[in-house]
């Protein structure tokens, strides 16, 4: 080693910026940080002797960066006075977990050096979890690489699944990415750091999961790029060292999780993300302002974003978890991120928002959020009176989402006129999907609300209004996905959105009217949830098990339909028990859904994609508020 003494800490250090060589220095106490010296460094201070005045951290009450770093001096750390509670929270914490630990004679143990939350260490010198020959092995070639993230500059094929959450900085990706290439293995293991690897393994894998087509000739690809990236993640240590890349890598591997029936593990890694974000101080990240640092800019810009994408995702899973969110909005004070193309968002500089009316890369996140907000209040309706909701409440949230959708900037509203056609938006190609799926979003709540009305509605006019918004929602929600079924029933919400659609429909197939023109439309949107949810059923659970029951559902109906024009023809007097297709009570709806799932049809599930019968069960959720 190098007898080389270092006059600097590490924080100034990278920042390239003057230390003042106190123990703690002066650059350090300005920003809040921990100051952190490598082993060969020589403060001004002793070692052995850390005068107070000098040594002691100034009182933050509340983190204003996310800055998460980790001492490894080898001095115990100085006890400041609380002053607040959170204040008092944060110093028994970082007292009782100090993760160096002293041995029983009394001397401080070895320190582990702990990485920043950056993927690249220019400095260049070997540490704990970087990358290794062996968790690169999965990697494909170049070529492929570049296929599966980019055709050609004007198609970006990342862009076709980052809109869906927006949680990378693209400029920033790719910029990685290009680097990453041009390193040659050694240099690789030196300066790249396994949690971006896992960030690059779940982008390759969804990169080649929502193509359109087969982009390589590796069958195994997916599969083995997404076990990659898990390994590589545990590797990382990445519940002992929270990072961005880290809440990145989560958000887009639940993407895939929930594609593929893993909904369990998706939403504990949710949780996962959550606390990590909060633990780096994302829900606390201040507003920006003159006195901003120009250096964090990208950094609190993406982590706005990722907040918000996380907000979002708690409300929309709550129905699933329980009716729980796990963000309390009350003990956050992050607000909105910029609405700017991530090319306007650079180091060293602010970016300032543009009028809502402009459409960026940004936009349709930020609307996203005010349905979310209103998500959450349909989770506290039900849970003011839980299990169940009371109408007027479900009357008051079918006003907001109504009023929230017609807030939305023209380009995002499917139902107005637009300056483009659907089939082509140039180099904005994904600007077409989130104009669909605002509409999507509208009616999926619109059906999500009243569906436990639905049913009553028939035969109690009090609820008239919900079986009508049901069914005009279920068929618009159809009709919507039809105008890009190639990108957004590979997405597991679409589908269970479409799934939902033909179930509402069946069910008024069964209970509505049955004169010959419904009964053509009921039966024609039934065929159309199967023929958007088929194409994809080989490959995901979700749509394998809507196209079954929803055929099953069309062949017991073509039964009862034959039947009774057999009995036509022969004149005789009609079976009531045969022919009365009304539903008077739950129990014989659940019946129906026995004697349906138990007729056989001409569709089979790929013998490798066989999942548990659920059919009983979801129809049960679907017209009961408390399960699904």
């Amino acid at each position: 080693m190098s007898g080389r003494k270092a006059y600097t800490c590490i924080p100034c250090r990278s920042k390239k910026v003057k230390c003042d060589r106190h123990r703690f220095c002066g650059q350090c106490r300005k920003k809040g940080l921990i100051c952190e010296w490598p082993p060969n460094g020589v403060p001004l201070e002793a070692r052995d002797s850390i005068p107070r005045s000098s040594a002691s951290p100034p009182r933050v009450a509340a983190p204003s960066r996310y800055t998460h770093h980790h001492s490894s001096s080898s001095t115990p750390p100085t006890v400041d006075v609380p002053h607040t509670v959170a204040h008092a929270e944060q110093l028994d914490h970082s007292i009782l977990n100090d993760p160096r630990g002293e041995p029983a004679d009394g001397r401080i143990g070895p320190v582990k050096k702990r990485r920043r939350a950056f993927p690249f260490d220019d400095a260049g010198s070997r540490t704990e979890y970087m990358v290794t020959e062996e968790l690169m092995r999965a990697l494909p070639s170049r070529a492929e690489a570049d296929t599966l993230v980019s055709s050609d500059p004007m198609t970006f094929r990342l862009e076709r699944v980052e809109w869906i959450h927006h949680p990378l900085h693209l400029p920033t990706f790719l910029a990685q990415y290009n680097r990453f290439w041009t390193m040659d293995i050694a240099r690789r293991c030196e300066t790249v750091h396994a949690r971006w690897l896992a960030l690059l393994y779940i982008a390759l894998c969804l990169g080649d999961h929502f193509s359109d087509e087969q982009l390589t000739t590796d069958p195994t690809l997916e599969i083995r790029l997404v076990t990659a990236c898990e390994d590589t993640l545990s590797y990382s240590d990445f519940l002992n060292q929270p990072s961005t890349e880290t809440i990145q890598t989560i958000i887009c591997l639940n993407i895939y999780l929930n594609n593929k029936n893993r909904v369990t593990a998706a939403k504990s890694l949710l949780g996962t993300a959550i606390k990590m974000a909060v633990c780096m101080g994302m829900s606390r990240i201040p507003d920006e302002g003159p006195t901003s640092d120009e250096e964090g800019s990208i950094e609190r810009e993406i982590g706005r974003r990722l907040w918000w994408s996380l907000v979002c995702q708690d409300a929309y899973t709550a129905s699933n978890s329980g009716f729980t969110y796990s963000i309390n909005l009350s003990h956050s004070s992050t607000g909105y991120f910029a609405n700017v193309e991530d090319e306007e968002i650079r180091w060293g500089s602010h970016c300032y928002s543009r009028p809502m009316a402009e459409i960026t890369c940004s936009t349709y996140h930020l609307c996203k959020i005010n349905f979310a907000l209103t998500v959450r209040k349909f989770i506290d309706a039900v849970n003011a009176n839980f299990p169940d909701a009371s109408y007027d409440d479900i009357m008051a949230l079918d006003r907001q989402f109504r009023s929230v959708y017609d807030t939305l900037p023209v380009p995002l509203r499917p139902d107005l006129p637009q300056p483009f056609e659907l089939s082509f938006a140039g180099s904005r190609r994904y600007l077409v999907e989130q104009r669909i799926f605002m509409g999507i979003t509208l009616h999926n709540r619109i059906m999500r609300l009243h569906r436990s009305y639905m049913v009553r509605g028939y035969d109690d006019l009090r609820y008239a209004y919900s079986t009508k918004v049901c069914l005009e929602s279920a068929y618009a929600t159809l009709e919507l996905v039809k105008q890009s079924p190639q990108t957004l029933c590979r997405w597991w919400v679409v589908m269970v959105h479409v799934w939902t659609s033909g179930l509402i429909i069946s069910a008024d197939l069964v209970k509505g009217v049955s004169d010959v023109v419904t009964r053509r439309q009921q039966r024609d949107g039934v065929k159309m949830a199967i023929s958007l949810l088929e194409p994809i059923s080989r490959t995901s659970p979700v749509a394998s098990r809507g196209v079954k029951v929803l055929k099953a559902l069309l062949d017991t109906d073509d039964a009862q339909v034959n039947a009774q024009k057999r009995q036509t023809a022969n004149e005789q007097p009609m079976d009531i028990a045969q022919t009365d297709n009304a539903i008077s009570s739950m129990a014989d709806l659940e019946q129906l859904l026995r004697d349906v799932a138990s007729v056989p049809t001409t569709y089979t599930a790929p013998t490798a994609e066989i999942v548990p019968d659920q059919t009983l069960e979801f129809w049960q959720s679907l017209f009961q508020m408390n399960q699904w």
